[in-house]
């Protein structure tokens, strides 16, 4: 099968296409190669250990899909982040955090059914990446429409995950489940993106008046291909705030 096509035919517009949403992008990350450079030694070189070669199998995804809901789930149910957002809007995105609890009861049984063993924790090599840094800025900035915008790219996150999962997973009925995952999140990104900008005007990409993008519940016609982007906490002395890239799983921080 052809990686690019596949990617395209897999997109978060066609998962959301099939159950009648429109929903935000999701992001894919590729592994960058390296090269190794001929340097001259001096002296005794240390010894080095060779990494042990690991592969990406079904129940590695499944592994990592509980570790990345683990950990958006924490997020959104945090009392800074539910504390935070406007009263209508709370019990909105506690229901998201629950949704995500609800989400590792569908993954437990397809880990077992492989004979691998679920992952209870929440994803660590993400969290110190960008999940800790995003809830410190909330907690720091007060600004009580950051816990609407962290929920929208947390949300974006999630469905951009399944769709990496799903050009990855080797069993063809288990890319079935994964876009059913794929789709509840995207339905909750759309929800997020429609209470910050809302009405049908909102579901296309446009910018403001400094030419800075707004939400869209549609952002791009085959999903994004770059990291989540969310501004979050308080206004820096430039008059900037700060802006968090959330990419999805790669090799080093895939649960093996």
């Amino acid at each position: 099968m052809n990686t690019q096509n596949s990617s395209q035919s897999i997109s978060r517009r066609n998962m959301l296409r099939t159950s009648g949403v429109l929903a935000a992008s999701g992001v894919v990350l590729a592994a960058c190669g390296s090269s190794k450079p001929t340097v001259t030694r001096i002296g005794e070189s240390p010894t080095t250990l060779k990494l042990d070669d690991v592969a990406v199998t079904d129940i590695v995804l499944l592994r990592t899909a509980m570790s990345v809901e683990t950990m958006v789930s924490g997020l959104l149910g945090d009392s800074a982040v539910i504390g935070l957002a406007d009263p209508k809007v709370a019990p909105v995105i506690a229901s998201f955090a629950s949704a995500h609890i609800a989400h590792l009861e569908e993954i437990r049984p397809l880990i077992a059914a492989r004979g691998g063993k679920a992952f209870e924790e929440t994803n660590e090599k993400l969290m110190q990446s960008y999940g800790q840094t995003a809830l410190d800025l909330v907690k720091e900035g007060k600004v009580a429409a950051d816990a609407l915008a962290l929920t929208h790219a947390l949300e974006t996150l999630v469905a951009g995950t399944y769709q990496y999962f799903v050009s990855l997973t080797v069993e063809p009925g288990l890319r079935a489940s994964m876009m059913r995952l794929g789709v509840k999140a995207s339905r909750r990104a759309a929800i997020a993106a429609q209470l910050i900008r809302g009405g049908t005007a909102a579901f296309a990409p446009a910018n403001d008046d400094a030419g800075v993008p707004l939400v869209s519940t549609l952002p791009s016609a085959f999903g994004s291909l770059s990291a989540v982007q969310v501004a979050l906490g308080p206004v820096t002395e430039t008059g900037s705030r700060n802006t968090i890239l959330m990419d999805t799983p790669s090799l080093n921080s895939l649960i093996y």
